[in-house]
């Protein structure tokens, strides 16, 4: 489905919100089957991308650091490039979501951009165009469906037809051919209200990327076979049951499992993050019911009762017993599961995505 012109084309300025999200895990990693990657993640309510567009007669970044600045203004240039149109409008941060620490920050800022300057420039881009022209979704296709649908997601992973070997989205952006950018989407679907989530990032630590995450996925490629099986076994009769039937506990039980087996073990094995598998159990002692490393790390959540524990005094213990144990944090946070993406025309109608 292509794009379509927006009859109140050429709004003057829009507002563009998109959640951060939670990568629990790849799920095929061995590759000896007519499919690979597949993944399991979440939308986050908190922290989230905000940004307003403004038509105007130069490009112009506000709001946030220098190096938030640069970051919006090289998107911006890449989706004028994309889209056919021309970079001049002034962008201004309202909120970010911090970089490198697995909130799946360069995606939602890549997708809100598009998403953006497209509706500045009358057009109205159907969700898988929006993909295609961002280029990312070619091995997760949790960052990607979790702007459009928001809350928990598990998507299918690419054909391998489609796609010639592993390798993280950028990459795998450059390789793949025609069709496999866009995992389909197996479940999506919104956890009770009171399920609230938990979020700790080590002080001192970031996720991998670039070259790093390439040589580190190369190196740790092909995943036994029987490890695939578990993860998928795992995921399909633990984590999404216990979801539809609303319970918690197992739900937080089946997160934690999905530590030590499969892709998340490969990088809980990682030298510089080993110590901080600690801090799973620091979560759930601290009164949540299971938790993980999210996508490359170093962020660390876990699901607990919104009910049972306040959300100050949750993150006040966990803060206590990770310092400690010698685990110094840089933040912890309290949130829920995230909404979609939403577009809203300033003085106009919201555009919902």
């Amino acid at each position: 489905m292509s794009s379509t012109w927006a009859e109140d084309a050429h709004p003057a300025a829009v507002e563009i919100s998109a959640p951060a999200r939670v990568h629990v895990t790849l799920i095929e990693m061995n590759g000896s089957g007519e499919r690979l990657d597949g993944s399991v993640g979440f939308a986050l309510d908190e922290p989230r991308l905000r940004l307003r567009l403004v038509r105007a007669d130069l490009l112009d970044c506000t709001g946030g650091t220098a190096a938030e600045h640069a970051a919006l203004a090289a998107e911006v240039t890449r989706a004028a490039v994309a889209l056919g149109v021309k970079d001049t409008v002034r962008v201004h941060l309202l909120s970010g979501i911090p970089a490198h620490q697995g909130f799946g920050s360069g995606t939602q800022l890549r997708l809100a951009v598009l998403e953006g300057l497209a509706h500045v420039n009358g057009r109205v881009l159907a969700h898988p165009e929006l993909v295609a022209l961002s280029g990312r979704g070619g091995t997760s296709g949790i960052g990607v469906h979790a702007f459009r649908h928001g809350g928990l997601l598990v998507d299918g992973g690419h054909l391998r037809r489609h796609k010639a070997a592993f390798a993280p989205s950028r990459f795998a952006e450059a390789t793949a051919t025609t069709g496999a950018s866009l995992p389909p989407v197996l479940y999506a679907g919104h956890p009770p209200e009171h399920w609230g989530v938990v979020l700790a990032v080590p002080k001192g630590l970031s996720g991998l990327e670039g070259a790093a995450e390439r040589e580190f996925m190369a190196a740790n490629t092909p995943v036994p076979l029987p490890e695939v099986h578990e993860v998928s076994h795992t995921v399909l009769m633990g984590l999404l049951p216990a979801l539809v039937e609303q319970d918690l506990p197992a739900f937080g039980s089946a997160l934690t499992a999905l530590q030590d087996v499969g892709w998340k073990r490969r990088h809980w094995d990682r030298p510089e993050l080993r110590p901080w598998r600690r801090l799973v159990d620091i979560l759930t002692a601290a009164g949540a019911v299971g938790g993980g490393l999210s996508s490359t790390g170093p962020l660390v959540y876990g699901l607990y009762d919104r009910t049972r524990h306040d959300d100050r005094a949750l993150q006040e213990r966990i803060a206590t017993a990770a310092g400690r144990a010698g685990l110094p944090l840089e933040s912890v946070r309290t949130t829920r599961f995230g909404t979609p993406a939403t577009v809203e025309t300033l003085g106009g109608t919201g555009v919902a995505r």
